[in-house]
């Protein structure tokens, strides 16, 4: 199974080099992507070679970094080679992940030619082994299941085969006869207009975006992978999750800008989860919950609203809510009195990080260090007579104590402190700032910024990743200066929001910040990247002339003894 899928990455790396320029106004590629695929990816490098060219960064100036202290860069030689291939270095390129029959599955890499001939040539010798014509189109095989080339005047298809569930199964054959192979390609150069990805929705929303690049996920195909033919309540468990999964799709567009990393997705739902999330309809977090939390240091929050019924329809329609409700009958309770008792209205909120140095509990004249932080969880109640119930069954009764509005723990939390009442659940690191933060008279330090972006969402995520990085003791890190200013100069901070529902579809949005504003991402990225490489190069030599000494200084040298001078005796055991 780890053949497997590293093949896999090796297969789409391989691809990597070739599409580090794709993207036409149209999927032409699209049009030989069937609609049964699970995963597709693509890449708009046209857009993406801009970018860097717009700050003076190309191709080829990036690959002859790569290479200043390693000659003998197996990607630099590859792109190389790529310009010569006869590949359309300005054409699309996608991956997909297809599932197949009988657990079979394969990834398809699609990109454009500008010369037949060439590339012909070029894979030839790349190869070693002879092009077989198809069709109308030609073809290398590698005869070992591992692949497959297929090419014509315009376009290559390279097709990997592998059996996802090969290693649970005991299976030994991970990919695919070449037979089997050659049918694969064959059908994708042939596509009917209606088999392919082309002409779904989901997939022609997201291209609309042009992003630089784009991720489409079918969860109905993903479900796909599923092995074998279930029986019994298994079978309906199945059934009715192909219900639930069936027209789900989740889809997203990359964009690299000036400071930031721009991601915004779309999820579609089926017409089982849309009657489902029309009958529960999410509602806007209360920044109230966050806003009282008594710290001017936090590092990160979420903060979601839902309805927890709507778990439970989703149960039920899988068909899991009788074998829940059997494990809850012994408690007195209902799968049903739980999600009614509780609201989904939850906020998790962390500051005041640090890593501290303390002497180690074995031997005080060595010190340890320990990450500290602070936190607080709050849960709003549901309906109050459910919620009641919960509390006094024989499975939680016993582990509290009611005091007044209070249910006490009726054992030590050790530093966790726990209120619980018929409002709220709280739970925080400490009682100090659990009563501080109950009674909201201070306010938290937030960016307006990371507020107006949460506000009038139903769920709401931000990582201030610049305040945990500044807060690492740089001997913790054991990193040159050079290379720790960089780790710690690059990311900002992460935020992502999700909106309200609007009819089958729902956007988030995610934010990747940089510290740099006024340098696209992407540039930044691809310089820190060859930093980090060329970091890795250097300690790579120092491990090796290490390595080096240390076996020239172990190694035993013989030093043969002085001549004997004539007439001297030789006593044994002299040197």
């Amino acid at each position: 199974m780890k053949r497997t899928f590293t093949r896999a990455f090796l297969f789409m790396s391989g691809a990597a080099v070739l599409l580090l320029a794709a993207c036409s106004k149209t999927p032409e590629q699209g049009k030989h992507i069937p609609k049964t695929a699970a995963l597709v990816v693509g890449i708009n490098s046209k857009q993406i070679q801009q970018k860097l060219v717009t700050e003076g960064l190309t191709v080829d100036k990036l690959f002859e970094s790569l290479q200043q202290k390693d000659t003998s860069s197996a990607m630099g030689k590859a792109l190389k080679d790529a310009e010569n291939s006869g590949v359309d270095l300005q054409g699309d390129v996608y991956v997909a992940m297809v599932p197949g029959e009988n657990g079979k599955a394969y990834f398809a890499a699609y990109a454009s030619l500008k010369d037949e001939s060439k590339f012909e040539a070029f894979i030839k010798e790349k190869t070693q082994k002879e092009v077989t014509a198809g069709t109308d189109f030609k073809y290398v095989a590698d005869g070992n299941g591992k692949g497959i080339i297929g090419f014509d005047k315009n376009m290559i298809i390279g097709v990997f085969g592998f059996d996802p569930n090969a290693s649970q199964y005991g299976g030994g054959n991970e990919g695919l006869d070449e037979k089997s192979a050659v049918d694969i390609v064959n059908s994708l150069f042939h596509m009917k207009a209606d088999e392919s990805i082309a002409g779904v929705e989901s997939f022609k929303d997201v291209h609309k975006e042009k992003g630089d690049a784009i991720f489409w996920m079918s969860s109905e195909q993903i479900y796909a992978f599923n092995p074998g033919t279930p029986s019994g309540m298994a079978a309906l468990m199945t059934t009715n999750v192909k219900k639930l999964t069936a027209g789900s799709y989740q889809t997203a567009a990359v964009h690299f800008e000036n400071g930031k990393i721009k991601v915004n997705s779309l999820s579609y739902t089926g017409e089982e989860m849309q009657a489902i999330m029309k009958k529960y309809p999410m509602e806007k977090v209360d920044i109230d919950m966050l806003e009282k939390y008594p710290s001017e240091d936090i590092f990160g929050f979420m903060l979601v609203n839902f309805d927890l019924r709507m778990l439970g329809d989703i149960i039920k329609l899988v068909g899991m809510d009788g074998l829940a409700n059997v494990g809850l009958a012994e408690a007195g309770i209902t799968l049903d009195d739980i999600l009614k008792a509780f609201k989904g209205e939850i906020a998790l909120i962390g500051s005041d990080f640090s890593v501290k140095s303390q002497p180690s509990e074995w031997d005080p004249s060595y010190s340890t260090t320990k990450p500290e932080l602070k936190w607080a969880f709050n849960m709003k109640v549901g309906d109050k007579a459910a919620f009641e119930k919960v509390m006094n069954s024989p499975m939680v009764g016993q582990m509290f104590t009611k005091q007044g509005n209070e249910y006490v723990p009726n054992q030590p939390l050790g530093p966790v402190a726990l209120s619980v009442n018929d409002q709220r659940i709280l739970a925080a690191s400490d009682a100090e700032l659990l009563s501080a933060y109950d009674a909201g008279k201070e306010k938290a330090s937030v960016e307006s910024g990371v507020l107006s972006k949460v506000k009038g969402s139903v769920m709401g995520m931000y990582l201030n990743v610049e305040k945990l990085a500044s807060n690492i003791p740089a001997e913790e890190m054991k990193l040159p200066d050079s290379v720790l200013n960089d780790l710690k100069g690059l990311l900002k901070d992460v935020t992502v929001v999700s909106e309200p529902a609007s009819g089958k579809t729902q956007k988030s949005v995610l934010e990747l910040n940089f510290k740099n504003e006024n340098q696209n991402t992407l540039v930044q990225i691809t310089n820190f990247t060859t930093r980090m490489y060329h970091y890795y190069l250097a300690r790579k030599a120092e491990d090796r002339a290490k390595w080096g000494a240390v076996i020239t200084d172990t190694a035993v040298t013989t030093v043969p003894p002085p001549p004997i001078a004539e007439g001297e005796e030789v006593v044994p055991g002299d040197n």
